[in-house]
């Protein structure tokens, strides 16, 4: 009987999913723009909230998918909540996609944005 080595393919697989895990977490709008905001530093859930645009309820969801992805971390500070990025991979993944689109910014300035919904829709490019 021969004896099996682990492969690279094993380590390479593992990856994937883990960058795959990730991605579908960061992809949702909502949760893109909150790691957004967090990369420039903490907030508390009002300060998301209020510059986001995004109701109470719906960032509370929001907030618990990316913790228990283990994306974002919290603290209390008295009665709030104040939040930071955990995973420096989704911040490094979501700079990178801020460079992609920021070099394609004047390029879209030229045309009216279709298909945004929100000041959300528009968040990388600022």
């Amino acid at each position: 009987m021969q004896t099996m080595k682990k492969s690279k393919h094993s380590k390479i697989c593992r990856s994937v999913g883990e960058a795959s895990a990730l991605l579908k977490t960061i992809a949702n709008p909502n949760r893109l723009s909150i790691v957004c905001m967090l990369i420039e530093g903490e907030r508390s859930v009002a300060e998301l909230a209020s510059e986001l645009g995004i109701r109470q309820p719906t960032l509370s969801q929001q907030l618990g998918k990316l913790r228990r992805a283990r994306i974002v971390t919290y603290r209390r500070s008295a009665k709030h909540m104040i939040y930071r990025i955990r995973d420096e991979r989704a911040s490094r993944v979501v700079e990178t996609l801020r460079g992609i689109f920021s070099e394609l910014e004047s390029w879209c300035a030229k045309f009216p944005v279709q298909g945004a919904r929100s000041e959300i829709d528009l968040m990388m490019y600022e």
